[in-house]
């Protein structure tokens, strides 16, 4: 599911203070229906096609913190990630998104929160519809990959004109 608006607003510090305040606030309240919470502020995230690396891997790549490393491993290893649910705000080129991964059964949810340049996503963009499938890679700085979630539908992570 997505949340898809266009403020037309470039102030991009807007865009961000908007999209921190909706995943605290979206952390809170899952919090309260008793659900265990991961939630990663990507320090950068980058729109990775098939062809740009070693492999065949595409997706969005979140540049996760250190400190953030043994929650997000130790979500993975506790859950089974099997619904998403994206959020995102556009302004100018600049999509914020927040995209909440959960396990129902164990009550668990992630909340990747990060903003990606959309003039950067175009070749992502037409390898995801065909092949009918997104990906979501956290990863530290130095390379190191914590966690991949697959999403089914492609077309909720870019709006009509990339």
């Amino acid at each position: 599911m997505s949340d898809t608006t266009d403020g037309g607003s470039p102030d991009e510090a807007n865009g961000w203070t908007r999209t921190l305040q909706s995943a605290s606030e979206m952390a809170e309240q899952l919090r309260a229906d008793g659900w265990r919470v991961v939630t990663v502020r990507a320090a950068h995230v980058a729109p990775e096609p098939p062809a740009s690396g070693d492999s065949d891997r595409f997706g969005f790549v979140y540049l996760t913190q250190g400190e953030d490393a043994g929650d997000v491993r130790r979500a993975v290893a506790d859950g089974e990630f099997d619904g998403y649910e994206l959020f995102t705000h556009r302004s100018g080129p600049d999509l914020f998104t927040v995209t909440r991964v959960t396990d129902a059964d164990s009550r668990l949810a992630v909340l990747l929160v990060g903003s990606v340049d959309l003039t950067q996503a175009s070749e992502l963009a037409a390898a995801a519809r065909e092949r009918g499938a997104m990906y979501s890679h956290l990863q530290l700085l130095d390379g190191t990959r914590l966690a991949t979630f697959e999403h089914d539908d492609p077309a909720n992570f870019f709006p009509e004109d990339v």
